[in-house]
């Protein structure tokens, strides 16, 4: 505690009392008579000042002040514009966030659900407010089975360009899950996987002909217990094509793109059909940066969720209405890869738009809540 630049040996010195001589013996009744009477007059006024600046209150009465102030959690990222993270919406909690070599406790509402995150540095599992590397190998983006073992892959194709032309299983040990059957002209991308009638699927696209004029994409799902492949649709061809996309029982969401152009896609597997008129959406948007991008859909088919330049939007299938409207910071929509979305939930995949490199993800509640995740990369709800 400071006290002015004074030692505490000299403040002792300045406060200590002047000593003072005691009366001689023998003194004066009338002296005492003169004393006592000063010292109540002194008592007096004393008292009357006290009355005074008290205000009549009652000192019976104790009033407590309790003052609370929450904890503001957000992690900036290296990779993301600083204009970005200065500017990110922040999570309001009272608890902290600690870090060490090996595990990380993250602050908010993180541990309702596992998240696994993909990135330049391995595979990172966070559950339980902790997170965990299970790989050190360089991956793109990742799916985490209840085993504890994933469906990964190492490139996802940018525009123009060619992707990975195989998708894995990591574990105790990699194994091959699926390969493009000629990797020179042809590449295979991971989308999504889901759990059906007791058996788990890998939702692929696989491009043939990259370098052609007769290019083409197909979405693909492969049956892990039994290794059938079910061909749905042709998405794409050399100047036309999805981004990554998401399932969500019986649905398939994602955006599509040809040459200029971008929209929804959406991809009914029981015969019905989704417009995205019903939905409030255009059918497309021509060389439009602001308009509704970044489609995907939750597990449950029930609600479906995109970026409207600073709003992200979540929507009720059944009811056609918005259940969320969420103010994202200004001008991030033009750094968001891709969006997932579970229960209350979404995580906001970014990057940096120079470099191109994924920056830290970031969760986000239906409450407008968020926080930043601790490691780069594509983060997915463990299903």
């Amino acid at each position: 505690m400071s006290n002015d630049g004074i030692e505490p040996d000299d403040l002792w010195a300045q406060t200590t009392a002047v000593p003072v001589t005691a009366p001689p013996s023998g003194t004066p009744t009338r002296q005492l008579v003169v004393i006592g009477a000063s010292a109540f007059v002194v008592m007096l006024i004393v008292g009357l000042i006290l009355t005074l600046s008290l205000g009549g209150k009652d000192s019976g009465t104790a009033i407590a002040t309790t003052s609370t102030s929450s904890l503001t959690s957000v992690v900036s990222s290296t990779t993301v514009p600083a204009s970005i993270v200065t500017t990110l919406v922040p999570t309001t909690t009272d608890e902290t966030t600690t870090t060490s070599s090996t595990t990380t406790t993250v602050v908010g509402p993180i541990t309702s659900q596992p998240i696994t995150v993909a990135g330049s540095l391995g595979i990172n599992h966070i559950a339980e407010a902790k997170t965990t590397r299970d790989d050190n190998n360089s991956w793109a983006i990742a799916f985490r089975f209840a085993d504890g073992t994933y469906i990964a892959q190492h490139v996802t194709p940018n525009t123009g360009q060619q992707g990975d032309s195989t998708i894995y299983r990591v574990g105790a040990t990699t194994t091959v899950v699926k390969s493009a059957p000629n990797p020179g002209t042809d590449w295979i991308r991971l989308h999504d996987v889901y759990t059906e009638s007791g058996s788990t699927f890998v939702l692929y696209s696989l491009n043939t002909n990259f370098v052609s004029t007769d290019a083409k994409e197909e979405l693909f799902a492969l049956d892990l217990n039994t290794g059938l492949t079910t061909s749905f649709s042709v998405v794409g061809g050399m100047n036309s094509g999805v981004s990554r996309l998401s399932y969500g029982n019986n649905i398939i969401v994602g955006e599509k793109f040809e040459e200029a152009n971008a929209g929804p896609f959406f991809l009914n597997l029981d015969g019905y059909t989704t417009n995205p008129n019903d939905l409030g959406l255009a059918d497309s948007y021509d060389n439009c940066t602001v308009c509704p991008s970044k489609f995907t859909v939750d597990p449950s088919g029930q609600r479906l969720a995109w970026v409207e330049a600073d709003l992200l939007v979540v929507l009720d299938r059944t009811s056609a209405s918005r259940i969320a409207e969420i103010p994202l910071p200004k001008g991030l929509y033009t750094s968001i890869n891709s969006l997932d979305i579970f229960g209350d939930l979404i995580l906001i995949n970014i990057y940096d738009s120079n470099s191109g490199a994924m920056g830290k993800p970031i969760l986000m509640s239906f409450a407008g809540t968020s926080t930043t995740l601790d490691t780069a990369g594509i983060a997915t709800f463990d299903q």
